[in-house]
């Protein structure tokens, strides 16, 4: 089939256009919540401590480690932050340079880094190993493990549930034929915390130094209209892309979203228009 003869995507009118801004606002301040929530089980970073912030993105996890650390601390740490997205490396270092952090980003796959064995104190993936590396995150841990230095810490977390996952199911199941169900899971396998310890041990830690907390954090989406438009705009997509008639159910599936996520656990709705969802978190931490 020529170029000119291939069937052009469908896109509703109604939709929000998935760009890097609007993926941005979709996720508010959720990377700085999970890496707090994540900081919180383990020690104080300590003076001279070298960090690695594997999967960096635009610097979430290394902006709440630097707020954790007083002055004197933060002038002792040294922090690189690692993306294999150069985009997200370019936002790091913008990020990094304006905030006066110490630190630097760098263009690296997880699953190959180029760093030497027990470079670092401290390695925290935050929202990292469920997302992007190969093998369920195995070959990445291997790294982690490598570059850590003995009595080093490891720090990983994923989602233990997403209270946005059935709400656009919902919504799917309601509007389109047959019940076809977005392309986005959600990672369902991550749900169950024996899940990321496993992949932990296979990556070279011993079971009895690993550790997994489950935990909670709330988010602000923002206006929630607009937010629900947004989930179902960068969600709410099946495999065989969208077709009129999602453009045609549009209001009503993002109605259904509305309504089912007021009725998810820890669900706040604020007088100002604006909401708060409740996500279960796990929170892995391991010793080498």
């Amino acid at each position: 089939m020529t170029e000119s003869a291939r069937p052009k995507a469908f896109w509703p009118k109604q939709m929000i256009p998935p760009t890097p801004e609007s993926f941005k606002e979709l996720a508010r301040d959720g990377g700085e919540r999970l890496a707090a929530v994540s900081l919180a089980q383990i020690p104080a970073i300590p003076a001279g401590a070298k960090i690695h912030d594997n999967g960096c993105g635009s610097g979430a996890a290394t902006t709440v480690i630097m707020a954790s650390v007083p002055p004197e601390v933060a002038a002792s740490i040294s922090i690189t932050g690692t993306d294999i997205s150069r985009g997200a490396v370019d936002s790091y270092r913008a990020r990094a340079a304006a905030s006066s952090w110490p630190a630097e980003g760098l263009v690296m796959d997880a699953d190959s880094l180029s760093f030497p064995d027990e470079t670092f104190t401290h390695s925290f993936g935050n929202a990292m190993i469920f997302v992007g590396p190969r093998n369920n995150g195995v070959d990445a841990v291997k790294e982690m493990y490598r570059t850590l230095k003995p009595g080093g810490t490891l720090l990983l977390n994923c989602f233990g549930h997403s209270c946005v996952l059935e709400p656009i199911r919902e919504a799917s199941r309601a509007t389109r034929p047959d019940g076809i169900l977005p392309q986005w899971n959600s990672f369902e396998e991550w749900t169950d915390p024996s899940f990321i310890a496993g992949i932990v041990e296979a990556g070279g830690f011993e079971k009895e130094a690993i550790k997994v907390e489950q935990c909670h954090m709330f988010v602000n989406v923002g206006n929630y209209e607009r937010a629900t438009t947004l989930l179902w705009s960068m969600r709410g997509m099946p495999s065989g892309g969208w077709s009129e008639e999602d453009e045609e159910k549009w209001d009503e599936a993002v109605d259904i979203i509305r309504r089912e996520l007021q009725q998810t656990e820890g669900f706040i709705m604020h007088d100002d228009g604006t909401a708060e969802l409740k996500y279960a978190v796990h929170v892995l931490t391991a010793t080498k």
